[in-house]
């Protein structure tokens, strides 16, 4: 008998190849066969394979409301017409949207082709493609329950948390695949899959400013990597590279200084540490601030505006200072676990799954 087939469309940023990538893994796991759907080109198209997946490449078409482009929607149209292809070919079960631009083709093909359609929403407020599709979904899943308010009304919606890779290293084995010192904090830094220019910029700055320079290490993405390494070439302890192993890198991090997108709040939260959160200014409905807030008033992190630490490094210096005292970090850590999404990526499966239907028993033989 041949697995069922489960289309993930995913792509564009690591918070939305991830949890594509932890649920997948679950299916696969419970006997299905998971084909990743995504831009060619894109972070996915290498990650997916990395990972065991079959992956399939389509064009995609980045949605700027601000600068609308129209060779964007060319570029969606086309992925569309090739996506529509594809899923007729896989003949798959299910299609799971995760959102963003390189979803679209997925998840429009699905709806074209009368699919079971299956939409996970990460942020409290839900993206284009969540909107333009939710009504179409058979469920759509979601990480914050707030979401629900911003949903049409009578859509199935089931609350799963959000999906991540659940592996943890013990800190000692974690700072030694990094080459870390064995003793004293660590700090990660993390601007997200591909890097975060202000990051790059702001922590070297800041880090200059404290007492006692801790241990730092500092996902820069490729595009930077050169420029922060110049820039932090005279601070003791202080590790950059141009990508980490997300598990790797928060098993060894006491506390973090982040964005606040929701897929990096939840690797943290799994694993207990800490926060110094400088929301993307530019994301959709200022998300990200949204985010911070709730992590802020659960006492798992601190608040920063870009704008503030831009304006005064010193306000960077005092809140990195505040989650290097050993006392306030526990306190901070012990909160941040009560927000663990542990168990997030087997819901979001079974919810999926339940959309499978069981084969006749003669078709089965």
């Amino acid at each position: 008998m041949t697995a069922p087939c489960i289309v993930m469309a995913t792509g564009g940023t690591g918070g939305h190849i991830y949890p594509a990538l932890a649920v997948g893994q679950v299916l696969k796991e419970w006997g299905y066969n998971v084909v990743v759907l995504g831009q060619q080109g894109g972070m996915e198209a290498r990650l997916a394979p990395e990972a065991g997946f079959n992956f399939q490449g389509v064009s995609a078409g980045k949605f700027d409301r601000r600068r609308p482009d129209p060779r964007q929607a060319y570029r969606a149209l086309r992925g569309l017409g090739e996506a529509r292809r594809i899923v007729k070919a896989l003949r798959p079960a299910v299609v799971v949207g995760y959102g963003g631009f390189a979803s679209f083709p997925g998840v429009a093909a699905a709806a074209w082709l009368r699919l079971p359609l299956v939409l996970h929403e990460q942020n409290a407020i839900p993206g284009l493609v969540t909107r333009w599709f939710a009504r179409r979904a058979a469920v759509v899943a979601v990480s914050n329950r707030e979401v629900s308010a911003h949903l049409p009304a009578g859509i199935r919606v089931e609350h799963v948390g959000y999906p991540i890779r659940e592996a943890r290293l013990t800190k000692a084995a974690a700072k030694a695949r990094l080459g870390l010192p064995a003793a004293g904090p660590v700090t990660l830094v993390m601007g997200g899959s591909q890097g975060s220019l202000a990051l790059n910029r702001l922590v070297p700055a800041a880090c200059r400013r404290l007492t006692v320079p801790p241990i730092v290490i500092h996902s820069s993405g490729a595009r930077w990597e050169a420029e922060v390494r110049q820039a932090a070439a005279d601070l003791p302890h202080y590790y950059v590279q141009p990508y980490l192993d997300a598990p790797t890198a928060w098993s060894a991090a006491d506390l973090a200084i982040t964005r606040a997108g929701f897929g990096t709040l939840a690797e943290a939260a799994f694993h207990g540490v800490p926060l110094v959160m400088l929301p993307l200014a530019s994301a959709a409905e200022d998300h990200q601030h949204h985010n911070a807030v709730a992590v802020e008033r659960a006492g798992a992190g601190l608040l920063l505006r870009q704008s503030e630490a831009e304006r005064d490094i010193a306000a960077l210096v005092v809140a990195w200072q505040v989650l290097l005292d050993e006392s306030r970090r526990r306190q901070a850590a012990a909160r941040a676990l009560q927000r663990s999404p542990q168990g997030a990526a087997e819901a979001l499966a079974g919810v999926i799954q339940q959309l499978i239907a069981p084969k006749p028993a003669w078709e089965q033989a």
